[in-house]
């Protein structure tokens, strides 16, 4: 028996993965005999893993329901937040094991750094993750695929208190000088730019606008699915199209996101599971109207982004 999820892909039933719990004997998970679907991006943010909390079993929720995606996406990239407040060795250990079922898949992932992160903590967890990344001293990556490729930033500011974590995001002068190179070596293969924050804080509206083949930007950071767009002044006609991802567990919107990029467009469209805010309901509590009528709202919702 086969279900569908989001787009219509087809789920294919496979035994869920739950994080910490080894059983001897259990049956592993079912050999891959599906296909590949090198134009489909799977995006993820906000997990805030939190030994003991309720978000870890959410993002299991998420992971495994992607691998039983027929065709499935090549790449997965999360846009920050992984660690739940601020950015603990064992947050990431968590985080890793509940990882653990991509390893093999055939997928990629990438991952971006937010404001709960700690880049130390994270690279001694993850070094492969530290390793693959474009600059030395932040986090940055490009992930492509035949018809665009993403690139992805570190909009993280690390403060010298660990136990505390900086809201605001930003972009170093190195990071920008890299990222205008790189956005301006494309002619005519389209990009997208992807951070964990919002575009008014990493500041490079005029210059994805001003790019030649750039054709939106993707963040975290907010936990909803909002849709926007960014003007240079009122004289231009180019827009720059802009989307926030929901979270896969924390409180906001809670889902992720696919993006399928076609010939001329490329179109993204939630998945979602569930809305609450500030955490789900508790035990014997009922769950408030406005929490279904913005589950209603955003089910299935869409964002079109237009190459250049």
């Amino acid at each position: 028996m086969a279900l569908i999820g989001a787009q219509g892909l087809v789920l294919n039933e496979l035994p869920a993965f739950s994080a910490g719990k080894t059983v001897p004997g259990a049956t592993p998970r079912k050999k891959w005999r599906g296909k590949f679907d090198e134009d489909l991006v799977c995006i993820i943010s906000d997990m805030h893993t939190n030994p003991g909390g309720y978000q870890p079993a959410k993002l299991e929720r998420t992971i495994d329901e992607i691998l039983r995606l027929n065709p499935r996406p090549r790449n997965i990239i999360a846009l920050g937040d992984l660690a739940y407040l601020t950015g603990r060795s064992e947050e990431y250990a968590l985080l890793k094991q509940i990882l653990a079922p991509l390893e093999g898949s055939g997928i990629r992932l990438t991952m971006a750094m937010g404001n709960h992160d700690r880049r130390e903590n994270f690279a001694a967890c993850f070094p492969e993750h530290k390793a693959a990344s474009l600059l030395d001293d932040r986090y940055v990556y490009v992930v492509e695929t035949p018809r665009a490729d993403f690139i992805v930033l570190d909009s993280l500011q690390e403060g010298e208190d660990t136990m505390t974590w900086i809201t605001p995001g930003a972009l170093d002068e190195g990071q920008l000088a890299w990222l205008k190179e790189r956005l301006f070596s494309y002619t005519d293969k389209p990009v997208f730019v992807m951070a964990h924050h919002p575009i008014h804080e990493t500041g490079i509206k005029n210059l994805l606008i001003d790019s030649p083949t750039c054709c939106g930007y993707i963040h975290g950071h907010d936990h909803v699915w909002r849709t926007g767009w960014q003007k240079k002044n009122y004289s231009e006609y180019q827009v720059l199209p802009t989307l926030c991802v929901p979270s896969t567990g924390h409180w906001g919107d809670i889902g992720y996101t696919l993006l399928k990029l076609e010939d001329g467009q490329a179109t993204a469209r939630i998945r979602e599971y569930e809305f609450f805010f500030p955490h789900p309901v508790n035990e014997g509590e009922t769950k408030p109207h406005q929490w279904t009528l913005i589950e209603q709202e955003h089910k299935d919702a869409s964002c079109v982004f237009a190459y250049k």
